[in-house]
């Protein structure tokens, strides 16, 4: 059936996976939400639509390319900053009993 695109259409646009990819992209965001209530930065959820002419030999626009681009942002995870140990090796160690200090001697060291 020929239908007008539209958002109420989207769940039927190429078998419904454009409707698919928002959904899951907006449980990703809503999931981010509920896991770290306490990151007060906004989360974003983008449908992008791309549009390519396709012009006959007229000049005349009879069809275009349709191209859905569904995407999130969600602030990025940190952790908090620990020092580590540069050996001359190049490597770099840290203590797991003693995380502010990567030099320190710990009980379990023998």
């Amino acid at each position: 059936m020929r239908l007008m695109l539209s958002l109420d259409t989207l769940k039927d646009f190429d078998y419904g996976k454009v409707d698919a990819a928002f959904r899951k992209e907006l449980a990703n965001a809503v999931r981010d939400l509920v896991d770290r209530p306490g990151e007060k930065k906004k989360r974003e959820v983008v449908l992008q639509v791309e549009l390519v002419p396709r012009v006959e030999q007229q000049g005349d626009v009879v069809e275009a390319d349709v191209e859905f681009v569904v995407w999130s942002r969600i602030p990025k995870r940190r952790t908090a900053t620990r020092p580590t140990a540069v050996t001359k090796q190049g490597q770099l160690v840290f203590n797991d009993l003693a995380p502010d200090n990567p030099n320190q001697a710990t009980v379990d060291e023998r």
